[in-house]
């Protein structure tokens, strides 16, 4: 797994590297780049809460159409790519995919489903097979994760604007800015979080469909819900952390009640023995 990510890393920057011009072409003086870093991420606290369009029609890699809502009814990871990449949108794919080989406490599927959809107007079945083919899913995730392109061209700016997912066609590097962003969707189709590529692992994909599941939780689910409770999202960080206050409030609490406890039991004893003098 860690050799795996080290590789796709070393592939995401040199493919973001070579998306950018020459040094040399300039004299050794790059020009001043006019690419805003706000769009490689989505503003979460702008967009959690945001509602996607159910009724949006896609077709899938063997030409099927199918509405977003049918792939909803339980947590939903949404990748927005596009399949004709130089490479990073595999990167990006590649990595989820190895990320869910080492999930444990939920199972694609079953309690959540993988959904990649293309936001150039110009992909179409022979762009996902070709795209698909350079993956290495995982056989298991053959039934649970769907590429897929949108129906009609006119919904993609405005289904992508409503979740803040933003990106521009660069035509000197001849390639697509875009987050490597994984959304986690809750059952009824709500931006629930927000994780990125390569800056997240396995126990903050499941955490983060633990946020999705929006108390919709099985029995088996009570006790990794209670131990997701000890993490909180780190919007800096772009992953989960232990959450410091939450055991500094639980250890003062355990201490105040150690305290009353002993306080109790001291006062019971003095007070017999008050008795028996």
């Amino acid at each position: 797994m860690i050799r795996i990510r080290t590789l796709l890393a070393s592939v995401f920057t040199a493919c973001t590297l070579a998306a950018f011009p020459a040094q040399a072409q300039y004299g050794g003086a790059v020009p001043v780049s006019d690419i805003d870093p706000t769009i490689f991420h989505i503003d979460e606290k702008k967009h959690l809460g945001a509602k996607v369009a159910g009724d949006v029609k896609l077709i899938d890699g063997l030409g099927q159409e199918f509405a977003l809502s049918d792939k909803l009814g339980k947590p939903l990871i949404l990748v927005l790519s596009y399949y004709s990449c130089d490479g990073s949108c595999s990167v990006i794919n590649q990595d989820l995919n190895a990320q869910l080989e080492d999930l444990t406490g939920v199972t694609p599927g079953e309690d959540f489903n993988v959904l990649t959809i293309s936001f150039d107007e110009h992909d179409d079945l022979a762009s996902i097979g070709v795209f698909k083919q350079h993956l290495q899913m995982t056989e298991s995730m053959n039934g649970s994760w769907t590429f897929a392109t949108f129906k009609d061209k006119e919904q993609i700016k405005p289904f992508t604007d409503s979740i803040g997912f933003n990106y521009f066609w660069s035509p000197q590097d001849r390639t697509f800015f875009h987050p490597g962003a994984f959304m986690f969707l809750t059952p009824e189709g709500r931006l629930a979080r927000v994780l990125y590529a390569l800056n997240s692992a396995p126990k903050d994909i499941k955490l983060a469909v633990f946020d999705a599941k929006a108390g919709a939780f099985k029995p088996t689910d009570i006790v990794d819900y209670a131990i997701s409770l000890c993490y909180s999202y780190n919007y800096a960080e772009g992953k989960y952390t232990l959450s410091i206050p939450l055991f500094v409030g639980v250890g003062a609490l355990s201490l105040g009640v150690s305290s009353f406890a002993v306080s109790v039991l001291f006062f019971r004893r003095r007070s017999r023995g008050r008795l028996n003098s």
